[in-house]
């Protein structure tokens, strides 16, 4: 028994000794130095990334409220007898004129003169110069020299060269001729919404198409 207690002694004290003669084995951390710049945005996952919309609209800009524009009727009680069919299914509405150029001339003059005896002065002195000319009698330009009226820029420009070559200065005033049509301009509603079925009813068979704009915009030119 005592052998046997002897040689576990020894057989330890061999092992304690077996270790401490073994190098210690140190594990290393690896380190990475990663710059960050001042003031940079902080790092955000791609799916972070996706799962935000992204807005395209400004902030501070507001759209003004949606109108249905019908029109343009050539005759304004075309115009009311539909303004009065959205009143009778309440749908409140207005009529609205709208000025259009139809045909735009150009009358060639000589500003007017001090009285109308200068300006029949005047007058005979073109006439004598072969220039075709009359004394505007009424309105702003009373007293002054008619050269004549023109449908195209091109014809009183050839006339202006022309009465140049004559040591003539000639004016031009465009005059636009107009005429109103008409556009029955209603809010668009969520109380009363306007849907297809209600226009057709509306429209009689008529084809007017609708229109949605900014109730605070121009009418459309049609």
């Amino acid at each position: 028994m005592r052998l046997i207690l002897v040689s576990l002694l020894i057989i330890n004290l061999a092992y304690l000794g077996y270790q401490f003669t073994q190098p210690v084995k140190v594990e290393q951390e690896s380190v990475i130095d990663v710059a960050v710049a001042t003031g940079a945005q902080p790092i955000r996952l791609l799916s972070e990334v996706a799962s935000k919309p992204v807005s395209m609209v400004q902030s501070g800009t507001k759209q003004g409220p949606l109108c249905w524009a019908v029109g343009p009727y050539p005759v304004e009680l075309d115009a009311k007898h539909l303004y009065a069919r959205m009143l009778a299914m309440d749908i409140e509405a207005k009529v609205e004129p709208q000025s259009v150029v139809i045909k735009e001339e150009f009358w060639a003059y000589l500003p007017p003169l001090a009285n109308r005896k200068q300006a029949m002065r005047k007058l005979k002195e073109l006439q004598k110069r072969k220039v075709d000319s009359f004394v505007i009698t009424e309105g702003e330009l009373e007293n002054g020299i008619s050269l004549g009226l023109f449908a195209k820029q091109e014809s009183v420009e050839r006339l202006l060269e022309r009465l140049k070559e004559k040591n003539i200065n000639a004016s031009v005033k465009p005059l636009k001729r107009t005429r109103n049509q008409y556009w029955v301009i209603a809010p668009v509603s969520a109380q009363h919404p306007v849907d297809e079925n209600t226009r057709n009813r509306l429209m009689e068979g008529r084809e007017n198409p609708w229109l949605q704009i900014r109730c605070d915009s121009d009418l459309p030119q049609a």
